[in-house]
């Protein structure tokens, strides 16, 4: 018997609520953030790990990224870590860096927030006033969303770097984003901490460094952070020992905690062996000397290149572990 009208119209209705219902569950599993609050950290989470994804990579291809960024929080935290860096990107999508801080403090893992914005501008100069606003609002909002999870926010990637690419402006110039930034996170968020990468990776740098902090720039940061690339390099004019000695002749000058919010190896420079022998060496100084330390980074299944050079993960495209991570897992369990 063919059905009435009224029954057909009823099942359309019901096939339409349903699919209302399972796209809501989507879009707050998805987008809207997690109810788990972190309480408020008293010293910096010591051992973490960067989370990078590509927009050209499986996992942005899935039909679930929400289900892969959980599996990934949950080997991150089964591997020891106790925080994951995420880059929240200046007028790009910051959707995927929020549904990583989110996972990450479901499972207990305190979120850094690196706010970055080099891909934005030209490299030879700093924000017009117009893009300093738009910054100061992605700035605001960012921090207000992730006001219960995220405690720490990096400014920028190296400001002081050489390389162009990452170089932000002069030291004056870079010193007024970073008050910006600093007025801004604060009154979002009191309790947050604001880091600052500011090292000598080269004579450059470290003039740049200089004048930053002679202009009074560490009365907008709380962490002092510095990235030991240089020190892990055999012709580079500072080695480890040293690179750290000089860096906590500065924290000590300016009363300012340290932390290696970034330092990695790639494979493609060596080996794999290479990698887990190079990682020893910087997570025994970093511990003896107390300093917190960021591995870059977790996954080449997420990106597999950066800057020419791959292998830079603890994970291979396959999914299984490299030497270096069994070296760090080892390390952390101590």
């Amino acid at each position: 018997m063919k059905p009435s009208s009224s029954t057909t119209v009823a099942r359309y209705v019901v096939i339409a609520i349903v699919l209302l219902i399972a796209a809501a569950a989507y879009y707050w599993g998805a987008y809207l953030p997690s109810m788990r609050k972190l309480p408020i950290p008293t010293d910096p989470p010591a051992f973490g790990v960067t989370y990078l994804y590509s927009f050209g990579s499986a996992f942005m291809d899935t039909t679930s990224p929400t289900r892969v960024v959980k599996q990934d929080i949950e080997k991150i935290k089964s591997a020891g870590f106790t925080c994951v860096k995420v880059n929240f990107p200046f007028a790009h999508t910051t959707t995927y860096a929020n549904m990583i801080a989110d996972a990450a403090a479901e499972k207990g893992l305190y979120p850094i927030g690196q706010l970055i914005g080099h891909e934005e501008k030209p490299t030879n100069r700093a924000f017009t006033e117009d893009e300093l606003r738009n910054w100061e609002q992605f700035v605001r909002a960012e921090v207000r969303r992730n006001k219960d999870r995220i405690y720490f926010w990096e400014i920028w990637n190296e400001p002081a770097m050489t390389q162009l690419r990452f170089r932000y402006g002069t030291p004056s110039e870079y010193l007024d984003l970073l008050r910006r930034s600093y007025a801004i996170i604060k009154e979002e968020n009191p309790s947050a901490r604001v880091i600052v990468t500011a090292d000598y990776t080269d004579t450059e740098a470290e003039a740049f460094t200089n004048e930053f902090l002679n202009l009074g720039g560490t009365a907008y940061f709380d962490y002092l952070s510095f990235h030991p690339y240089n020190a892990i390099d055999p012709d580079a004019r500072l080695n480890l020992e040293e690179t750290i000695a000089q860096e906590k002749a500065l924290s000590e000058k300016y009363a300012k905690p340290l932390w290696i919010t970034e330092i990695g190896y790639p494979d493609s420079d060596s080996d794999k062996t290479r990698q887990a022998e190079i990682a020893a060496q910087l997570f025994t100084a970093a511990s003896q000397s107390r300093i917190p330390i960021v591995w870059f980074h977790w996954s080449d299944a997420r990106v597999s290149s950066v800057d020419g050079k791959t292998g830079w993960g603890l994970i291979r495209e396959d999914g299984t572990h490299k030497p270096v991570y069994d070296e760090i897992k080892a390390y952390i369990g101590q």
